[in-house]
């Protein structure tokens, strides 16, 4: 698994935890989190993502009636997230659904930077 991680396009480090049942992928800045990427990787040696679990740096900004939260190249849609400043930048935590697109984060905790 370890290896079919480390081929994706801007990975910079993995950490795998048996015990755990959980793997993290941190990537290079500028590299774009692919989802279905990670699911096919890691597919081949029989594990299965039941869930994404992201933290990221970005600027939450508001198109009509949506928030996007948008780290580097990458959009997320926020799905009932608190008040979160408009344009100033962000760090977050929060669970990605990537059954849709654009992909839909719901957020666990934020901290606004400075």
């Amino acid at each position: 698994m370890e290896t079919a991680l480390r081929r994706l396009d801007g990975v910079d480090k993995i950490s795998i935890s048996t015990t755990e049942q959980k793997f993290q992928v941190t990537y290079k800045p500028g590299a774009v989190f692919k989802p279905a990427e990670i699911r096919a990787a890691v597919g081949k040696a029989g594990v299965e993502v039941l869930r994404f679990r992201i933290s990221a740096r970005g600027r939450v900004q508001d198109e009509g009636t949506q928030r996007l939260f948008f780290a580097g190249k990458q959009k997320f849609l926020i799905a009932g997230a608190p008040k979160i400043p408009s344009g100033s930048p962000v760090s977050i935590d929060g669970i990605v659904d990537d059954s849709r697109q654009p992909l839909q984060l719901k957020l666990l905790h934020f901290t606004s930077l400075k």
